[in-house]
């Protein structure tokens, strides 16, 4: 296992190593593809944007700047900007913002399945605001530190604990206490589509 920090490899790549990119593929895919997904609920569209992104990152690496924030800040910056052009194309006229409500179309009975169970937790989650609901997919499904989150979607960790704190009670308070309970093992069940890779 590759241990080098991701500045490093990205020095790699830059200076004529492409195949240290693979690292940062292998590093950072399951994490991108899980984003993406929850926002699109596709698996197919959530593989096919997963790939464009590692194709803009890749092509687009000779602008990674490391003092204007981190590897992994960058590649989600362009993994949201990809799901927002997107949504731009294929659904033109419902708000960007909101394209954890979308992507109705075209799944699986798997994912169909999956859809059920998230029934029971989907309209709180519709109250929510697009950064109150990244922060609790952050730190409920990647299992992020606050710190981590903060620096993922460039706010302070103290808004961040504060906005996931506010979202729980909240939850807790519409739905009850079994509500976190549906939604953790929501995120975490076999059954949705990403536990397929390897």
């Amino acid at each position: 296992m590759d241990t080098r920090d991701d500045s490093v490899l990205v020095s790699a790549v830059k200076n004529g190593a492409p195949a240290d990119f693979g690292v940062l593929y292998d590093r950072y895919f399951e994490k991108i593809y899980r984003f993406i997904f929850y926002k699109t609920f596709s698996k197919e569209t959530a593989e096919d944007i997963t790939s464009d992104v590692f194709h803009k990152a890749y092509e687009r690496l000779h602008s990674f700047d490391p003092e204007k924030g981190t590897f992994s800040q960058w590649i989600y910056r362009i993994a949201r900007n990809t799901v927002i052009d997107h949504y731009r194309t294929v659904k033109k006229t419902v708000p960007i913002e909101d394209a954890f409500d979308l992507g109705e179309e075209d799944r699986t009975i798997e994912e169909h399945d999956a859809l059920i169970a998230l029934d029971r937790v989907r309209e709180f989650m519709k109250s929510l605001t697009p950064r109150q609901r990244e922060i609790i997919t952050l730190r409920i499904w990647e299992e992020l530190s606050y710190k981590e989150i903060a620096e993922r979607i460039e706010t302070t960790e103290d808004a961040a604990k504060m906005a996931f704190s506010r979202a729980m009670k909240e939850l807790r308070e519409k739905c009850g206490p079994m509500a976190l309970l549906v939604l953790t093992a929501l995120i975490f069940s076999d059954s949705l589509p990403f536990r397929e890779l390897s």
